[in-house]
């Protein structure tokens, strides 16, 4: 009887030290890394065979400004992910400034690449006349509350713009991909978006 639990007793230390519970350190840390991130000018409104009842009406292909912020997840899976997207416009000389932003709060992420865009209306694009070159971008994602990583372009701007005045007072809006006619593009590649109206918790 004292030999088998014996036996017994090593077989759950054995089984503890496989998943990290004997030392305390529980699941494995979660690490994510951004890996780039792109601002696209070269897209334009889809185009749909569709049929309806009454009358449809095409998009006019018009142009739009795509940001997506590429990064990897190691470690498990991510209950909920908040990835925040900037995009800043250069100053004109009277200190005018067109700052966007857009918080999007992910969930069922699962280790591996990633890839969350947000978009800036053909309405801003046609009256800023904005194009990649002009619009400086800046990631900034966080668990918990927590930022577990950050990252931004410098195209025109000078390093560090994210943390300054104009982006923080960000006014104007950035679209994510199911507030545009592209969510139902590549639709199981697409990370899903927690409804504000249903949290989790």
């Amino acid at each position: 009887m004292k030999l088998n639990k014996k036996i017994a007793s090593e077989i759950v230390a054995v089984f503890l030290a496989g998943t990290g519970m004997a030392d305390g350190k529980g699941a494995p840390e979660v690490k994510i890394t951004i890996n780039d991130i792109k601002v696209e000018d070269t897209v334009y409104t889809p185009y749909y065979l569709v049929q309806t009842e009454q009358d449809h009406q095409q998009g006019s292909a018009q142009k739009w400004i795509r940001i997506g912020v590429y990064f990897t997840t190691k470690g498990g899976w991510i209950d909920e992910l908040d990835v925040t997207q900037l995009a800043l416009l250069d100053c004109d000389d009277e200190g005018g400034c067109l700052a966007l932003s857009e918080t999007v709060h992910y969930i069922n992420i699962e280790p591996g690449d990633h890839v969350v865009q947000v978009y800036l209306h053909p309405s801003y694009v046609k009256r800023y006349e904005v194009d990649a070159f002009k619009l400086d971008s800046a990631a900034v994602l966080k668990i918990d509350g927590k930022i577990v990583a950050e990252k931004e372009t410098n195209r025109r701007l000078e390093k560090g713009w994210s943390k300054g005045a104009e982006a923080l007072n960000a006014k104007g809006y950035l679209l994510n991909h199911s507030e545009t006619p592209f969510w139902f593009i590549n639709y199981d590649f697409k990370e899903i978006i927690k409804s504000r109206e249903f949290p989790l918790d």
